[in-house]
């Protein structure tokens, strides 16, 4: 992995009035995000909630360089991204590493080449094409995945794991990326109590060791407003508040999830011991 010294990171976000509609979606359905405005520091650390189909992934989608948007601006150190030629899009990318829930691992590739992969976007041609003739950093592997308690699993085939284990080794993969923003959608869907804890702890601390933006979209709104100094709630696409998560209330929460009340009390505690730095920002829009 990486060492243990902190990385500088100047990738500041800013997405301005923004509309974006989600790929799959059909013509005349609504956009998936609509008039967001966000600013992210380099280095802040941020959960995105907000009731199924808000657009927490769109979201994630758009500041990854994505999903191209309808309308608006969106970008990354100070550049628009929209507005780059290929070439220099292709490099903003390099410093983005997204996560969707379901990671895409080649079924019959090994564990190891699949998280060695996460490493390309900094690699030479040459580099990656001997990585996988034979992987070159084992031991930066096996020390993602014992992060992730599945070290045991480095050398096997994808699809001997189970959703969960797939899960993980997708985001084990952040860990060796050569990136400095991070965004993860909904990284502790496939996980009980004990992993969501595990997983969530790993990838804060190695955010934080190393100056890495850390985005994600959860459903876990107590891991949300326990861990992570920073929550914005989206719901129809739209910016409901953007608040330091000590000032996310209970009646916040409830209007939030108007009509989904089902998903706000479904939502599996997840313990965790230390808590967020706290955030300056405050933004409440109301409806």
């Amino acid at each position: 992995m990486q060492s243990q010294t902190t990385t500088r990171n100047d990738f500041g976000i800013e997405l301005s009035d923004v509309t974006a509609q989600h790929p799959a979606a059909s013509v005349s359905a609504p956009p998936a995000i609509q008039g967001l405005s966000l600013v992210i520091k380099p280095g802040e650390h941020v959960a995105i909630i907000g009731p199924s189909g808000s657009g927490k992934t769109s979201c994630l989608l758009v500041i990854a360089a994505a999903l191209k948007v309808q309308s608006g601006n969106v970008a990354l150190n100070h550049q628009s991204v929209w507005k780059l030629p290929t070439r220099k899009l292709q490099k903003l990318r390099s410093n983005l590493f997204y996560a969707p829930q379901t990671p895409p691992l080649p079924p019959r590739q090994r564990v190891i080449t699949a998280l060695l992969a996460a490493k390309l976007p900094g690699q030479s041609f040459f580099s990656s094409l001997m990585s996988l003739i034979y992987p070159r950093d084992i031991k930066g592997a096996s020390e993602a995945l014992m992060q992730f308690d599945l070290a045991d699993k480095l050398w096997q085939r994808v699809d001997r794991l189970s959703g969960g284990e797939r899960q993980r080794v997708g985001l084990a993969r952040a860990l060796l990326a050569p990136a400095t923003i991070w965004l993860i959608d909904e990284p502790l869907s496939a996980l009980d109590p004990t992993r969501a804890r595990q997983a969530i702890e790993s990838l804060i601390t190695h955010a934080k060791e190393h100056g890495v933006t850390l985005i994600t979209s959860l459903h876990q709104v107590d891991v949300a407003t326990s861990q992570f100094p920073r929550v914005i709630g989206l719901r129809d696409g739209r910016l409901v508040f953007d608040l330091p998560s000590s000032e996310v209330s209970k009646e916040l929460l409830a209007d939030l999830y108007r009509q989904h009340e089902h998903e706000l009390d479904q939502n599996t505690p997840v313990v965790l011991d230390s808590p967020p730095e706290p955030a300056p920002v405050k933004i409440i829009h109301c409806r």
